[in-house]
């Protein structure tokens, strides 16, 4: 054989090759295509076990449960209804060795005693008045209008400045301990009401172990 046949040989062969690469693959693409067709099967006939009696997954984990759409949907609701539990803030404060609370929607500020004006004919808890930036604000002991004796003046007491019907009402507390949040349903209604008519008392909140006493700010407020 010359020269020149075996390099025309040896040119040709590379297109041989792309071509039956070509065919190759023409005839392997319906090949892989049910290999993938297949697997996919497999797949779904472990997890759920195929018709001709696999036992699929389960061979494995007997005890295993799926959930179905509908407890899937119940699980989704019964989550949203914990979330939409309706909770109420409070403020909670100390009249001597009690621990009460008034809803924090009243309450606008706290500022520290000072000295108040006294006023002619007015009952026994109210103090007196207060200028609080430029606003007339009348101070109630509420140690005093609950009938649990005049407050003792210390540094730890503190008004909370509230929102009454016609202006700003002050409340004397002995001591602020913090701001609680507390589902609706954790509140007891009271029935007690005072000799007077007034109710004070809106019900009773329990909160890590303690006994709060929640206030009635309309009765509360009123002068």
């Amino acid at each position: 054989m010359d020269l020149a046949e075996i390099r025309k040989k040896a040119q040709q062969k590379p297109v041989l090759q792309q071509t039956a690469s070509v065919e190759e693959k023409a005839l392997l693409e319906p090949t892989v295509e049910a290999e993938i067709h297949e697997a996919q099967v497999l797949d779904n006939d472990f997890l759920q076990g195929s018709p001709a009696g696999g036992k699929g997954i389960n061979q494995f984990f007997p005890d295993l449960i799926f959930a179905s759409e509908e407890d899937y949907i119940q699980g989704i609701s019964g989550a949203e209804k914990r979330l939409e539990v309706e909770t109420v803030q409070w403020l909670t404060f100390f009249l001597g060795k009690e621990e009460y609370a008034l809803s924090l929607d009243v309450v606008l500020e706290l500022i520290k005693p000072r000295t108040y004006t006294d006023l002619p004919d007015v009952p026994e808890y109210v103090r007196g008045i207060l200028s609080l930036r430029g606003e007339v604000v009348p101070v109630i002991d509420l140690r005093t209008r609950l009938q649990l004796g005049k407050s003792d003046e210390s540094s730890y007491q503190r008004i909370i400045v509230c929102e009454g019907e016609e202006q700003s009402i002050g409340l004397l507390v002995d001591r602020i301990t913090q701001v609680v949040r507390m589902p609706k349903d954790a509140i007891e209604q009271s029935p007690l009401v005072v000799k007077d008519g007034e109710n004070y008392v809106s019900g009773v909140g329990r909160y890590q172990g303690r006994m709060l006493i929640l206030l009635n700010p309309d009765d509360v407020l009123k002068i």
